[in-house]
């Protein structure tokens, strides 16, 4: 048997549906999902201050508190830096490397390295 989608924990927290099996339950993604609706971040976050509460603990809470109804949170996810992928192409770095030239590099660089890999022709 499988176990259950960590997200269904979260589904069954807000739409008030029971659940049997509590052995995929992982609080840190309950927590940062509910954490994203502003009705329920406060809770999420009361939860985060008490880490060491078993799981069951931790979804009975939730489950108590958190009214029913439908959530659409958006999970936050990081900016790309507009010349990331030219940088990775340019000195053949990973992208936590070209993350870190990107801090050093200053914009008369940047436009260097623009125009070195200008193969020229249509730009569509």
């Amino acid at each position: 048997m499988t176990k259950p989608n960590p997200f269904e924990y979260v589904k069954a927290i807000t739409d008030k549906t029971k659940v049997t099996d509590m052995s995929g339950y992982v609080p840190y993604l309950s927590n940062h999902s509910l954490s994203n609706n502003l009705d329920t971040v406060m809770l999420a976050n009361e939860m985060n201050t008490h880490p060491n509460l078993p799981p069951v603990c931790q979804f009975d809470f939730l489950d108590g508190t958190v009214r029913k109804g439908k959530r659409w949170g958006k999970w936050n996810k990081p900016k790309e830096h507009p010349h990331l992928e030219l940088v990775m192409a340019y000195f053949c770095y990973n992208k936590q490397k070209a993350l870190e030239a990107l801090t050093v590099l200053t914009q008369r660089d940047i436009k260097a390295i623009i125009e070195s890999q200008d193969k020229g022709g249509n730009s569509k």
